[in-house]
């Protein structure tokens, strides 16, 4: 499934159908380009997220490792998945802060991390 598809997918019912939010979930843990987590929606699409700020903060870390193309250490349920990628499609400061948890994460895995205790 290509990210066209994926965007087509969530302007579906998903919510309300497993399969559609497996391939949801099947594509963020495989794709290359989005498995950084955060896919553009239209605001259309946006007014309907029950999924609060607070909840989607909460599974930051799982998600981050759950959708880690190459070694995934962490598990997803699909649904939990689909409706990560739905609210940080649309929500600025999830979206900001889970881009900052995604690059401090990838420093820290490639050793890069400056030392402040000198």
């Amino acid at each position: 499934m290509g990210c066209e598809d994926l965007l087509q997918l969530l302007n579906t019912n998903w919510r309300e159908n497993e399969n559609l939010s497996s391939c949801i979930a099947t594509h963020m843990r495989s794709c290359p380009r989005c498995h950084h987590g955060v896919v553009q929606l239209t605001k259309a699409l946006i007014a309907d997220d029950p999924f609060s700020c607070e909840q989607c903060r909460a599974l930051f870390p799982t998600y981050y490792e759950a959708t880690r193309p190459k070694y995934p250490l962490a598990k997803m349920a699909d649904m939990e998945m689909a409706q990560m990628v739905f609210h940080l499609s649309h929500c600025a400061n999830c979206a900001e802060e889970y881009g900052e948890l995604v690059l401090l994460s990838e420093l820290e895995e490639r050793d890069e991390m400056v030392d402040d205790k000198r």
